[in-house]
């Protein structure tokens, strides 16, 4: 090998070493992100009420980790992701992110897990057909309404249930400003596939065997029901 195509050599070794550790990063972050989503699955089923609507759910936006501060104008943001339920069965987890913002005067800041359990046909069309980009608001068409152990029945019929286990976290002001993203380089990522989609995920088209993780908590449910 001639002495001056070395440096070049060495450099592309480098090059391939660390694009595949930075892969390997990125794969376990997004598997992270499941796991930590049948965490908090785990935690709703404790709440018997909470356990029924999961059931009978059309969907599940799930965020492990959302993150508010406010000063006067408050902002959320979290990463999440979604499955949708048909026969009986879950699908395999689109990636999202979830961002909010009001305005008013609110001092403090606050973090925990959001879910948001999508009844109707209507919710998780918003997702699969009018993906990457959803609002929860007037203009969309949803209703929506915060969980509560004495929430109203009326509640639970809205097009989507927001639950919390973090009082404070995500009040009725912000449901309507919510936004939700397709996390596309998630996506990408995690099924190992440069032009996969969101809607191509919740319909089955793609799917990764470490998403039965999640599949088993839920499932879990459906069998104690």
């Amino acid at each position: 090998m001639d002495r001056r195509s070395l440096p070049f050599a060495l450099v592309l070794v480098l090059t391939l070493l660390l694009s595949g550790s930075d892969a390997h990063a990125q794969s376990a972050e997004t598997q992270q992100r499941v796991a930590e989503a049948a965490a908090v699955v785990r935690t709703m089923s404790t709440d018997p009420q909470v356990s029924v609507l999961i059931q009978q759910a059309k969907g599940l936006l799930i965020v492990p980790h959302f993150i508010k501060a406010a000063l006067i104008f408050g902002t959320q943001t979290g990463p999440a992701l979604m499955l949708v339920q048909r026969n009986g069965r879950w699908s395999d987890p689109a990636f999202y992110r979830a961002r909010s913002g009001s305005f008013g005067a609110q001092i403090g800041a606050a973090k925990g897990a959001l879910v948001m359990i999508l009844t109707s046909d209507k919710a998780v069309e918003a997702f699969t057909v009018k993906a990457p980009n959803w609002s929860v608001n007037v203009g969309a068409g949803l209703t929506a309404a915060s969980y509560s152990k004495n929430m109203h029945p009326a509640g639970s019929r809205s097009d989507v249930v927001i639950w919390s286990d973090s009082q404070g976290l995500f009040g009725g002001a912000a449901v309507g400003a919510t936004r939700i993203a397709s996390d596309e380089r998630a996506n990408q990522e995690y099924y190992e596939h440069p032009d996969v989609t969101s809607q191509q995920i919740l319909s089955g088209l793609v799917a990764n065997p470490y998403s039965n993780k999640l599949r088993e908590v839920l499932a879990i449910q459906r069998a104690s029901k």
